[in-house]
């Protein structure tokens, strides 16, 4: 069974690529589960389903996929300028600083 369907249009302008569940997870970063939990509890969390008719198979097409995401993708502010990081010569110490250490810094 492959992950990718492909139908060519009637009108031959192009072909729509239908998604399987398998290929959705990867292309959302989520698991098949939670993509299948999501169609039926929250399926505002998921790009539209195309539904076939005489078919429960959970189908999306591809432009409607990129086009989803790139609802969600945020824009720069107007005058941003991306910060550098600079790599910390010394990991930070955890928990509680020594009293010997509390001294010197005060």
């Amino acid at each position: 069974m492959g992950d990718v369907v492909v139908f060519d249009h009637p009108s031959g302008v192009g072909s729509d690529e239908l998604l399987t569940v398998e290929i959705l997870a990867k292309l959302i970063h989520k698991s098949s589960a939670s993509v299948r939990s999501d169609a039926s509890r929250n399926p505002r969390a998921l790009p539209p389903i195309c539904r076939l008719p005489g078919n429960k198979r959970l189908l999306w097409r591809r432009q409607d996929v990129q086009r989803w995401i790139a609802e969600f993708v945020d824009q720069a502010p107007a005058g941003y300028q991306p910060i550098s990081l600079a790599i910390a010569t010394e990991p930070k110490r955890r928990g509680r600083p020594r009293k010997t250490e509390q001294r010197t810094i005060a």
